[in-house]
């Protein structure tokens, strides 16, 4: 499972964010910016959920 797919479960099930899995883009939950799979490195995408406003999981 990729780090993308990860976060992605993560904002659909634990925040109940929106994801679309064909686009393969999720909302940020805080500002509401889409995060697509090939805009973000994996490494990016594990330090944020969102790295557009840093919204990190605080689980």
């Amino acid at each position: 499972m990729s780090q993308w797919e990860k976060n992605a479960h993560t904002i659909e099930t634990v925040y109940g964010g929106y994801v679309d899995w064909e686009e393969r883009f999720y909302e940020c939950i805080e500002c509401g910016e889409p995060i697509y799979e090939d805009d973000w490195s994996p490494s990016e995408l594990e330090r944020f959920l969102c790295p557009v406003c840093e919204f990190e999981d605080e689980e």
